[in-house]
């Protein structure tokens, strides 16, 4: 069954995300992060089928230079404030109904036309992990510069802000209805709905050219008039299974400290109340001599008894031959 799922994200410095990192991560590759001073390594990464860098034609010579580590170092120095969005990442779900090859290609199509035409570099990377049902799971994780390209650099970013609707449409309570001031924003609301609504339609003409039944649609259940209850985004819970093992694992470690720690408490405390009271100390002294003298009786008491069932083992005078 083909499914649409279009997700928009930030990298975000204020979270703590870093987009080298991220770049890491998707193309399963080891990148430098200048900035923070360290190596993302993930080159054991598996399910990694396809990655490139994707420049619009008009690019500068300095930004062809670029591999996946130079480009996104650049754009992360780029930015000033501690609060800075660096990249921004759109995930698309692939229909798996298509071959190999065909999903390349889809993908490409789409992220050339809607985004690199406009200006961006698009970093593209094609998964394939295995669902939940043992199919195959394709999908695109698509990294977005923010800022347009210049001469030597990036530029200014492309924003927008919330004003009352020019043509003077209002809510029925008299509040003014507020719209974007600037619809080609590369962070405008609808500009990222018409890109869904693109992905909608060149993803179903894939489907059809492939002989495939199959077609995505991107309104809700309650827009479709349908009565079903939206399955929950998994992706968490996905990420914790394949971390069931190591919990198990480190909860083991931590109930065997916890233990000991409890013992070891216990132990302090009666050598501090032992501390505490000359008299409990001797009780204690005495407690010990009694027992050890007990113990050395019982093993010499022991030592001059005969072993049980010697006189029973001695063969009968009837029975010698």
């Amino acid at each position: 069954m083909a499914l649409f799922s279009m997700r928009v994200q930030q990298i975000r410095r204020s979270a703590g995300q870093s987009p080298v990192a991220a770049a890491a991560y998707r193309s399963g590759e080891r990148l430098y992060d200048a900035r923070q001073d360290m190596t993302h390594d993930y080159t054991r990464k598996t399910g990694v089928v396809h990655k490139e860098i994707m420049l619009p034609d008009n690019a500068p010579a300095w930004a062809r230079r670029l591999d996946r580590g130079s480009l996104w170092n650049m754009v992360d120095k780029r930015e000033r404030r501690k609060d800075a969005q660096t990249a921004r990442e759109i995930r698309i779900m692939i229909p798996r109904e298509l071959d190999p090859a065909a999903r390349v290609a889809l993908v490409r199509d789409f992220v050339k036309r809607n985004f690199v035409d406009l200006g961006m570099i698009a970093d593209l990377a094609v998964h394939c992990p295995l669902a939940a049902d043992g199919k195959e799971q394709p999908h695109a994780h698509v990294m977005l510069t923010m800022r347009p390209l210049t001469g030597d650099g990036f530029g200014e970013k492309s924003r927008h802000d919330w004003v009352p609707d020019p043509t003077g449409r209002t809510h029925p309570d008299g509040r003014p209805v507020m719209v974007e001031s600037n619809a080609g924003s590369w962070n405008s609301a609808a500009y990222y709905e018409r890109c869904r609504a693109d992905w909608e339609a060149t993803a179903n003409t894939a489907l059809e050219r492939a002989g495939s039944a199959e077609r995505i649609d991107r309104r809700s259940y309650l827009e479709r008039g349908l009565a079903r209850f939206p399955e929950p985004y998994l992706g968490v819970a996905m990420h914790l299974r394949e971390l069931h093992g190591v919990m198990k694992e480190r909860f083991g470690q931590f109930q065997v400290a916890r233990h000991y720690r409890a013992v070891e408490a216990r132990a302090k405390a009666a050598f501090n109340r032992l501390g505490d009271s000359p008299t409990r100390v001797g009780e204690a002294v005495r407690m010990a001599q009694r027992f050890h003298g007990w113990f050395d009786r019982m093993t010499t008491a022991l030592a001059s008894e005969p072993p049980m069932g010697r006189e029973q083992a001695k063969p009968s005078p009837g029975r010698e031959r």
